[in-house]
Protein backbone atom coordinates (compact mmCIF):
# COMPACT_ATOMS: atom_id res chain seq x y z
CA UNK A 1 0.00 0.00 0.00
CA UNK A 2 1.47 3.26 -1.20
CA UNK A 3 1.77 6.04 1.74
CA UNK A 4 -0.48 9.15 1.35
CA UNK A 5 1.61 12.46 1.06
CA UNK A 6 0.73 15.22 3.61
CA UNK A 7 -0.30 17.69 1.51
CA UNK A 8 -2.55 14.74 0.02
CA UNK A 9 -3.39 13.79 3.12
CA UNK A 10 -4.75 17.41 3.49
CA UNK A 11 -6.04 18.11 0.71
CA UNK A 12 -8.50 14.85 1.48
CA UNK A 13 -9.04 15.56 5.30
CA UNK A 14 -10.66 19.36 3.95
CA UNK A 15 -12.88 17.86 1.14
CA UNK A 16 -14.08 15.49 3.89
CA UNK A 17 -14.91 18.50 6.16
CA UNK A 18 -16.85 20.34 3.23
CA UNK A 19 -18.60 17.43 2.93
CA UNK A 20 -19.89 17.15 6.07
CA UNK A 21 -20.36 20.95 6.26
CA UNK A 22 -22.69 20.29 3.29
CA UNK A 23 -24.46 17.06 4.83
CA UNK A 24 -25.35 19.22 8.06
CA UNK A 25 -27.01 21.90 6.20
CA UNK A 26 -29.41 19.76 4.71
CA UNK A 27 -31.32 19.04 7.46
CA UNK A 28 -30.62 21.97 9.88
CA UNK A 29 -33.64 21.23 12.18
CA UNK A 30 -31.99 17.63 13.38
CA UNK A 31 -28.70 18.82 14.46
CA UNK A 32 -27.67 18.92 17.95
CA UNK A 33 -30.65 17.09 19.32
CA UNK A 34 -30.33 14.08 21.64
CA UNK A 35 -31.45 11.17 19.77
CA UNK A 36 -34.13 8.64 21.86
CA UNK A 37 -34.84 5.88 19.33
CA UNK A 38 -35.06 4.70 15.97
CA UNK A 39 -37.68 2.82 14.53
CA UNK A 40 -38.30 0.92 11.04
CA UNK A 41 -41.18 -1.14 9.25
CA UNK A 42 -42.11 -2.37 5.54
CA UNK A 43 -45.23 -2.53 5.07
CA UNK A 44 -46.85 -3.01 1.04
CA UNK A 45 -43.96 -1.93 -0.93
CA UNK A 46 -43.19 1.20 1.29
CA UNK A 47 -40.69 1.13 3.96
CA UNK A 48 -40.72 3.48 6.77
CA UNK A 49 -37.62 4.96 8.96
CA UNK A 50 -38.49 7.47 11.97
CA UNK A 51 -35.80 9.43 14.55
CA UNK A 52 -37.17 10.19 17.41
CA UNK A 53 -35.35 12.87 20.03
CA UNK A 54 -35.59 13.35 23.47
CA UNK A 55 -37.67 16.77 22.80
CA UNK A 56 -40.62 14.66 21.40
CA UNK A 57 -40.05 15.44 17.84
CA UNK A 58 -39.72 12.93 14.90
CA UNK A 59 -37.75 12.99 11.72
CA UNK A 60 -39.21 10.77 9.43
CA UNK A 61 -38.25 9.03 5.88
CA UNK A 62 -40.67 7.19 3.94
CA UNK A 63 -39.46 5.31 0.86
CA UNK A 64 -40.91 3.15 -2.25
CA UNK A 65 -39.26 0.36 -2.89
CA UNK A 66 -41.49 -1.63 -4.98
CA UNK A 67 -39.73 0.69 -7.99
CA UNK A 68 -36.47 -0.29 -9.52
CA UNK A 69 -34.84 0.95 -6.71
CA UNK A 70 -35.84 2.45 -3.61
CA UNK A 71 -36.54 6.27 -3.67
CA UNK A 72 -37.79 8.32 -1.34
CA UNK A 73 -41.22 9.72 -1.20
CA UNK A 74 -41.57 11.72 2.06
CA UNK A 75 -39.04 13.03 4.65
CA UNK A 76 -40.25 15.58 7.15
CA UNK A 77 -39.79 16.76 10.70
CA UNK A 78 -42.81 16.75 13.21
CA UNK A 79 -44.30 15.77 16.44
CA UNK A 80 -47.04 14.39 18.02
CA UNK A 81 -48.91 16.72 20.04
CA UNK A 82 -52.10 15.74 21.94
CA UNK A 83 -52.14 12.38 20.16
CA UNK A 84 -52.30 14.61 16.81
CA UNK A 85 -49.32 14.50 14.35
CA UNK A 86 -48.10 17.82 13.88
CA UNK A 87 -45.79 18.51 10.94
CA UNK A 88 -42.96 21.22 11.19
CA UNK A 89 -41.47 20.80 7.82
CA UNK A 90 -41.48 18.87 4.63
CA UNK A 91 -38.45 18.26 3.21
CA UNK A 92 -39.12 16.28 0.38
CA UNK A 93 -42.69 15.29 -1.10
CA UNK A 94 -42.42 13.22 -4.52
CA UNK A 95 -46.20 13.22 -5.66
CA UNK A 96 -46.65 9.77 -7.97
CA UNK A 97 -47.20 10.60 -11.40
CA UNK A 98 -51.26 9.80 -12.63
Amino acid sequence: MTKISAKKRRKLDLEHERRKDKLRRKFPEIRGRLLDYVTHSYNGGWLYVTIYFTDGTNFSLDFAVNEPAIVPKLIELGRYVEGDYENIRTYFHRKNKD
